[in-house]
């Protein structure tokens, strides 16, 4: 997923360029390209796991993004770099599914032993490491016939849980009573979610946690999906899925299983309906009886009466209050790029 420059990959300075706004939409919005989790880890900690060392610092082209960048992972903003440059090769939102199952694996294989001290009910024989603060209620189970499970540190799953692998969990998530959690699926960390999921990844800090299908997706940072939030992976024709993207391209995927693409800090009304391959902006809120747009864009207000922009002033205090809760804070360099892509 990324290419080396300028020196060698051994080397213990090294410095991680970000890839831009218009890397992975909408995605890209609100977070570094390297900060994006395309398996168990994000990019930035796979590339810390390989080389055994932090970065310097990183390299960005926008001052106002740079800033919400330090912001976020405290790295500095370096104006160049003195040693080996980090970049990342060319991919779409599709093709992160495409490789999912192959760097989740990795990522699981390459991960740290974890031992639960009571015994788990299990199925197969692949890898299960549970840390030991997790919480983990009567009649869950763990099936590894096909690919290991991992449960970070105080990770909560609730009683009738079937969790199947791979699957990552991270830290400080909670999964609700019977979750069906299918393979494929990484959930970032501190996440609430339930019903049935399946090839999804979470960034993290997103509530998918009443009954409703997800399925072959991504799912952004403070996301609230409403209770009977489904959304469809696949076509009645069984046909390849096309995605139209937030500038309204159409793109062949070469997949039949594509489901939402749901960017940062977006809401969904209970019973809300995301047809398939359907991309929601960041801050869209739903709120209609009919299926949600596709694209939906960047703070659209969407109900039966139609479209309309978000108040940014409103949003932002939404944001707030909502991070507030999981003791998090809205950065004011956020804010500043925030009101760039509302202006946008």
């Amino acid at each position: 997923m990324v290419a080396g420059q300028h020196g060698d990959e051994c080397m213990s300075t090294w410095y991680i360029k970000d890839a831009g706004p218009t890397w992975l939409e909408p995605f890209s919005d609100l977070r570094a390209s390297f900060e994006f989790r395309n398996g168990g880890l994000t990019i930035l900690e796979r590339l810390i796991q390989e080389k055994g060392s932090e970065p310097a610092g990183f390299i960005c082209e926008d001052d106002v993004r740079g800033a919400m960048i330090a912001e976020r992972t405290g790295l500095p903003l370096a104006s160049e770099a003195e040693g080996d440059v980090i970049e990342h090769e060319p991919m779409s939102l599709w093709s992160v599914l495409d490789v999912l199952p192959m760097t989740l694996a990795s990522d699981l294989e390459n991960a740290g032993e974890l031992e639960y001290p009571s015994e788990l009910v299990t199925v197969g024989a692949h890898n299960l490491d549970v840390h030991p603060t997790a919480t983990i209620y009567p009649n869950v189970v763990f099936d590894v016939s096909n690919g290991a499970i991992r449960v970070e540190e105080g990770v909560t799953i609730k009683a009738g849980s079937v969790i199947t692998g791979p699957c990552w969990i991270g830290k400080h998530s909670t999964l609700s009573e019977q979750s069906v959690i299918k393979a494929n699926t990484v959930i970032g960390p501190v996440c609430k979610v339930g019903g049935e999921v399946g090839g999804t990844i979470f960034q993290g800090y997103a509530n998918k946690v009443h009954d409703g299908h997800l399925g072959d997706s991504i799912v952004g940072e403070w996301v609230n999906l409403g209770a009977g939030t489904t959304n469809s992976n696949l076509l009645n024709t069984y046909g390849e899925v096309i995605v139209k993207d937030l500038n309204g391209k159409r793109h062949k995927t070469g997949r039949t299983y594509v489901g939402s693409f749901i960017g940062d800090h977006v809401k969904t009304a209970i019973s809300t309906r995301l047809m398939t391959g359907t991309i929601l902006g960041t801050g869209a809120m739903i709120a209609s009886t009919a299926p949600a747009p596709s694209p939906t864009h960047r703070f659209a207000w969407v109900t039966d009466a139609g479209t309309r922009a978000y108040n940014t002033d409103k949003f932002i205090a939404v944001a707030e209050t909502v991070m507030a809760r999981r003791n998090q804070s809205l950065h004011d360099a956020t804010k500043e790029v925030l009101r760039q892509l509302t202006r946008e």
